[in-house]
């Protein structure tokens, strides 16, 4: 065609096509906006062939939904501990206090248990599956893999009691009756005993009992550990609480994350069942 000789239609050539056709296909965008409507189903088109999705409940959140809340984090910390226990990654020193916080937290999700049937709900005695899947279970096979069991296992142990301890420190102001509200008071200083046990026994004799809001303690080791402190602070914290464990990757870095205290994600609804 790029002969001369070849006969050409007047004033059409490659460019004039592309453009026609560039200007047919605006004019047919631009009609298609400006179409009436003809009705019909206006809902978004689906891709695939996947169920249609489950709505859930309306979730209430009122005094039994947070101790059911409560309850299920008490055993979660059993189910992390017993976890530790049972894969013998605690010393014999260790065990002594592990088996009695153990079984104070079966004793407290019981407690739990029954003001949540006295206020007209339903126990909720099993672990938080939120928490346990995006939490416990990482951090138990981080552990598994350390360079340091003795290390990692205090600090998980201090993370878990310390965690409850911010979490019944922030439903005290969420509760309403005041029979509930003193309930989680009380198993809230048992969990601040427990963490602040667990801080002395760590790390007291190098750092001391207070933290950096009362002495200006150092946060972290030089080798990068959060330390516990006995008392971290004058009030009740209810701040996120960090852990570090594992061994160094190749990225020179060890597995972290930070444990925090109940919200709309971890409550456990009336709808939730174990």
């Amino acid at each position: 065609m790029n002969d001369s000789r070849v006969a050409r239609p007047n004033g059409f050539d490659r460019r004039t096509l592309l453009r026609a056709g560039g200007v047919t296909l605006l004019g047919g965008a631009v009609l298609s906006a400006c179409a009436a409507d003809f009705g019909g189903d206006t809902a978004p088109g689906r891709v695939g062939l996947a169920d249609e999705g489950t709505p859930l409940p309306d979730g209430v959140v009122d005094d039994v939904v947070l101790m059911r809340t409560m309850q299920s984090l008490e055993h979660t910390v059993v189910a992390g501990l017993s976890a530790m226990a049972d894969a013998g990654m605690f010393s014999a020193a260790q065990a002594t206090y592990i088996e009695r916080f153990i079984s104070d937290h079966v004793a407290a999700a019981g407690a739990l248990g029954e003001i949540i049937e006295a206020g007209g709900g339903e126990q909720h005695a099993c672990p938080n599956e939120w928490v346990m899947s995006r939490y416990i279970e990482p951090i138990f096979a981080a552990v598994q893999g350390t360079d340091d069991e003795v290390r990692d296992v205090r600090a998980v142990s201090h993370a878990l009691e310390t965690m409850l301890a911010h979490s019944y420190q922030h439903v005290v102001g969420l509760l309403d009756a005041p029979t509930h509200r003193r309930a989680a008071m009380v198993q809230g200083a048992a969990a601040s005993r427990r963490s602040a046990t667990l801080a002395v026994q760590s790390t007291a004799a190098l750092h001391g009992y207070l933290g950096p809001d009362l002495a200006g303690s150092p946060e972290n080791t030089s080798d990068g550990f959060p330390i516990p402190y006995a008392v971290p602070s004058t009030f009740g914290r209810v701040d996120q609480i960090e852990v570090v464990v594992g061994a160094v990757d190749d990225d020179g870095s060890r597995f972290s994350t930070l444990l925090q205290t109940p919200a709309e994600n971890t409550f456990v609804y009336a709808y939730q069942s174990c």
